[in-house]
């Protein structure tokens, strides 16, 4: 039971440290109608999250009034605050100039700094920018790696790649509420030498069997369409791989493959004279229940259908695969990095199995002559 005085659309949720996250949360009904606002960060104490809730609720009432002029981010008690300089970066140009399917990953990466937690227990979000110096940011980057000797060193360097794009992008408008140099500007990063393992054809198929096991039919499809189709997950998952591309009646033996960090677009051959190249896949799609346009969404069980976000499906994949004892190694991009090693030990290349032109290239017309 919420206790008495609870601000309208406030959430509590657990955080890993065990104490509550308060947010403001708007109604989707009220965003999908213009309203501007939509998650809001209030903090960890009840009462100053409260507080902050209040002008915020106070603006989606003179919304609904019809004063859709929605106050500047500016006007707002965050002003100035990490937080603030977060928001007006996805609120500016550079920001949403940005392909939609590369939004949600800033947003992720920027989330994971704004909710480093400070030597106060508050969040590094609630922070004034301006103590954002060098000094802070070899903390924060030690924080982002996951320790001193922290080992996700790329997830920190994507981080702080991204933050130094977005200060550079506020800073410009708002100079007297930041430091005078952008302080993720010549921080000395660890770079990774180490290789992805990749995973094998029983690895990835067995990947695939684990994720359908724990109730999510449509993400078991990505292991597969990577290391047979050689997507990147985070297109599939994005929902670029859709069932009108699969097979559609003007190209019934045919699946559209989308290169999205290229932009070209191939139409990829899926049989030679009856004789299917990928079997074992298109049983698996053919057993799924069509709950969208996009193949891979989610089941529906806590609202509408809708794509994974990319750290919501690692998720997925990673209790799926702990829980069914596979190696840790075995990752969605694994899959793909396995497909590519099996596409070159049959002196194949990325591009020749997805020429649209010459069929007998593709990597399955190569297994029909090994049987052969």
């Amino acid at each position: 039971m919420k206790p008495a005085g609870w601000p309208r659309y406030m959430i509590a949720k657990p955080l890993r440290s065990g104490q509550a996250g308060y947010y403001w949360n708007a109604r989707k009904s009220d965003i999908d109608g213009g309203f501007k606002l939509q998650r809001e960060a209030l903090g960890k104490d009840y009462g100053q999250a409260c507080a902050r809730a209040e002008p915020l609720n106070a603006q989606l009432d003179g919304w609904r009034e019809g004063r859709h002029d929605v106050p500047s981010l500016d006007a707002s008690p965050r002003f100035g605050s990490v937080d603030w300089w977060i928001e007006s970066y996805y609120r500016s140009p550079a920001f949403q100039k940005l392909k939609d399917r590369t939004k949600p990953s800033y947003r992720y990466q920027l989330s994971l700094l704004a909710d480093i937690e400070t030597r106060t227990g508050g969040r590094l979000g609630a922070l004034p920018v301006r103590s954002i110096t060098p000094a802070a940011v070899d903390k924060i980057y030690q924080a982002l790696r996951g320790g001193e000797d922290g080992t996700k060193l790329r997830r920190a360097n994507i981080t702080i790649d991204i933050a130094k794009k977005a200060w550079t992008v506020v800073q410009r408008t708002h100079a007297q509420q930041f430091v005078l140099l952008n302080p993720f500007v010549g921080l000395t990063r660890i770079r990774s030498t180490s290789v992805i393992q990749h995973t094998t054809r029983a690895e990835a198929f067995a990947l695939s069997d684990a994720i359908r096991s724990y109730g999510h039919p449509h993400l078991a499809i990505v292991p597969l369409v990577c290391f047979e189709w050689l997507q990147r997950p985070e297109n599939v998952l994005a929902g670029h791989l859709s069932w009108t591309d699969y097979r559609p009646p003007e190209r019934p033996n045919h699946v559209k493959i989308v290169h999205h960090k290229t932009g070209i677009v191939v139409w990829h051959p899926l049989e030679a004279a009856g004789e299917r190249f990928y079997p074992e896949l298109e049983q698996n799609l053919e057993e799924l229940e069509k709950l969208a346009v996009a193949i891979v969404v989610t089941p529906g069980e806590r609202g509408p259908t809708r794509p994974y976000s990319f750290s919501y499906a690692k998720r997925i994949v990673r209790e799926a695969k702990r829980a069914a004892g596979l190696p840790e190694h075995v990752t969605m991009t694994a899959c793909r990095h396995g497909g590519m090693t099996e596409l070159g030990d049959a002196e194949l290349t990325e591009a020749g199995c997805h020429e649209p032109v010459w069929p007998p290239l593709a990597r399955g017309c190569a297994r029909l002559r090994q049987k052969d």
